[in-house]
């Protein structure tokens, strides 16, 4: 599998207080009705669910990212369903201070190597739009 992982991103809140928000999924789709529409427009077609997240994406249509993995106060991973190819984007957390989290998202997903020059920049454009979507949900 081929890794991409977003910038790190400081949120001032405590590691706790960030998973207990990524973890739960369907309390994003409330913070994210409240964010400014510019926002809500730079972060895509996505919807939340109990255990998933629904990214409506041309010409694919709806994938399915249904949480696999819970870690506490450290990871959580969602594994895409019905995916063309295996494919596994997670939000890493790590504890800067007692009072600020260091948060990492990664987009680990096996395509060809031949293809990876053509998918790989679009790829990494994902999962920086993913980790600023999670501090966004994180921080509001």
């Amino acid at each position: 599998m081929t890794t991409y992982s977003s910038k790190p991103t400081e949120v001032a809140m405590p590691v706790s207080s960030v998973y207990e928000r990524v973890s739960n999924p369907a309390a994003f789709q409330e913070r994210l009705d409240a964010l400014p529409e510019e926002v809500r427009a730079k972060l895509g077609a996505v919807r939340f669910t109990e255990d998933s997240i629904i990214i409506t994406a041309a010409p694919m249509g709806d994938m399915v990212l249904k949480i696999t993995e819970r870690v506490a106060d450290k990871r959580v991973a969602f594994t895409a369903e019905s995916a063309p190819v295996p494919l596994i984007m997670s939000i890493n957390l790590d504890a800067k201070t007692p009072e600020s989290t260091e948060i990492i998202t990664a987009i680990d997903v096996e395509i060809p190597a031949m293809l990876r020059p053509m998918v790989g920049p679009k790829l990494q454009e994902a999962a920086d739009k993913f980790g600023d979507m999670v501090k966004n949900l994180a921080r509001s």
